[in-house]
């Protein structure tokens, strides 16, 4: 069943036209006078289980709020979800379906029916039972070989959501120790094979197409690693696989035995869901990482089921396209005041940018508005002493999507209290500002200049994900919402969030560039000939 196009109704300029209006008169009023209003917080705020969604420091009231939801459903963002739960083939333009959900929602899955989904079912299983025996730090297959060291090699898609699992959930009591190879860049791999026992250690090479040439180049030189040490039968009883290509994973040596399967409508951005997380699930535990996907699975009933008005990925959008097209907001910060999700803004520069980093619409027409923002962030405290002197003060609002923990995982009360109050004075700080006259009366009598200089505009917006507890479930109810809330923008900018050709053109150019460097003949007209000639010098 293909995709049916939506009204477009957000990117109509009526829309547009009442939205702007409602941003000039709210221009008026200082984003620190909404936030003292009797029940702003209330009516600024929905919470799911156990994740808070605050909004009250963004500068919209409930005027401009309904005008939002109202074009969201003109926009039938309710069919559209309904849509890519059911099945359509919502990415019209690789024609085929978008149902990483379907490995988190058991009711997604047996709406898949047929071999597809036994094919999932069975994966996932294995991927369970290779992840328990790993935990146990054993080699699958192979009863009495011992696993301490679990290398994972993948690149985007197939490492981020994984290692950013692992570092959220890690309670540092696994006998594994995992690693993680991305870029082709071969520093990181030689140093792990300086200091690892091939004797003790397993390879998983995560490609979806099992043609990505950063991951076949780092198996490659692991696979020759392990074989010259162990021996070929040996080494190769090392060496995993999670792709959908089967038979290519086959060919580079990988026995059907220790190949994980996963569809092709999984999107590598979304594919932390399934066996590309083998390493999670072997660090963590599978129960945990069950917990994991129970988590995720809450959050979809909820973005199915909730109205409009209460649904966490559909109020985050709007505020999302409210910055972005009625603000003029080019830019968005992912700030995390907790360690454990250090990788969170470099996960979410990936999902937002890949999916929504688009300038023509579905039916191949110009967007005609702005799409997804640059995305950045950093860890809470540390942003605080690096990027936040441009946020307070800078000539451009950006806005910010701060998550923190209410209950952490250790002992140090005086710790956590000092975390969350510096997260609570920065939304204040951001949003408030301080004007001169408050200035003066705290700082004393200072000339006009430094007046000036130390003052701030506030009026700088802000969301908080507030969990409760970092847990597997409220991880993976907060992944799955923001999943949710790049579906809900791409419906109302009318693109495909699940296509990602921008990746290509540099792809399709490396390799004759990369012959070049190898001493063949240079391509003319791409304005390389002087690079290569100084690199072939300084190679000398």
């Amino acid at each position: 069943m293909t995709s049916k196009r939506h009204s477009g109704a957000f990117t109509d300029p009526k829309t547009q036209a009442l939205l702007q209006k409602s941003n000039t008169r709210l221009a008026s009023q200082p984003l620190g006078e909404l936030m003292a209003e009797s029940g702003r917080f209330e009516a600024c705020s929905r919470r799911f289980e156990d994740l808070l969604l605050d909004f009250s420091r963004v500068h919209l009231d409930g005027e401009a709020l309904a005008l939002l939801l109202d074009a969201a459903a003109a926009s039938d963002v309710a069919g559209r979800r309904d849509a890519l739960f059911a099945g359509e083939h919502v990415n019209a333009t690789e024609d085929r379906p978008a149902l990483h959900m379907a490995l988190r929602t058991p009711e997604v899955l047996e709406a898949v029916g047929g071999e597809e989904a036994g094919r999932v079912r069975e994966a996932m299983a294995r991927m369970f039972d290779f992840a328990a025996t790993l935990g146990q730090g054993e080699l699958p297959g192979s009863p009495g070989e011992p696993v301490t060291d679990l290398v994972h090699v993948g690149i985007g898609g197939s490492l981020l959501g994984t290692q950013l699992v692992c570092d959220a959930l890690d309670e540092g009591d696994s006998r594994l120790r995992v690693h993680f190879l991305g870029s082709v860049d071969a520093i990181r791999r030689e140093r792990l094979m300086a200091k690892l026992d091939p004797a003790s250690t397993a390879v998983v090479l995560v490609s979806k197409s099992f043609s990505t040439g950063d991951t076949l180049l780092h198996g490659r030189r692991l696979r020759a690693w392990l074989e010259a040490s162990l021996g070929e039968e040996r080494a190769h009883r090392r060496l995993f696989a999670v792709t959908s290509q089967v038979e290519r994973a086959g060919a580079f040596g990988i026995a059907p035995e220790r190949l994980l399967y996963f569809s092709d409508w999984v999107g590598g951005r979304y594919s932390l869901w399934s066996p590309v997380s083998l390493t999670a699930a072997a660090l963590i535990g599978p129960d945990r990482f069950r917990e994991l996907l129970e988590g995720a699975a809450s959050m979809d009933r909820h973005f199915r089921e909730a109205p409009l008005a209460d649904n966490l990925p559909v109020l985050s959008a709007l505020v999302g396209v409210w910055h972005r097209n009625v603000c003029d907001y080019p830019a968005w910060g992912c700030m995390p005041y907790d360690q454990r999700l250090k990788l969170l803004p470099a996960y979410l520069q990936q999902l937002i940018m890949e999916s929504n980093g688009k300038s023509v619409r579905a039916d191949g027409e110009p967007s005609g508005l702005a799409t997804a923002a640059v995305v950045f962030g950093e860890t809470g405290t540390e942003a605080q002493h690096s990027v936040f002197q441009a946020l307070h003060q800078g000539s451009d609002i950006v806005p910010l999507n701060f998550v923190a923990v209410a209950r952490p995982d250790h002992d140090d009360q005086e710790a956590q209290d000092e975390l969350l109050a510096n997260l609570l004075a920065q939304l204040t700080a951001l949003a408030a500002g301080r004007d001169a006259e408050a200035t003066r009366a705290q700082l004393g009598d200072l000339d006009e200049a430094m007046v000036r200089q130390r003052s701030f505009a506030g009026g700088r917006p802000s969301e908080l994900f507030l969990l409760d507890a970092l847990t597997p479930a409220a991880l993976g109810r907060l992944l799955a919402c923001y999943e949710h809330k790049v579906f809900v923008e791409s419906v109302l900018w009318n693109i495909n969030a699940f296509d990602q050709w921008g990746v290509e053109l540099g792809k399709t150019l490396a390799p004759g560039i990369q012959s070049a460097l190898a001493g063949g003949d240079v391509e003319a007209g791409q304005g390389l000939e002087g690079l290569l000639a100084e690199i072939a010098r300084l190679r000398k």
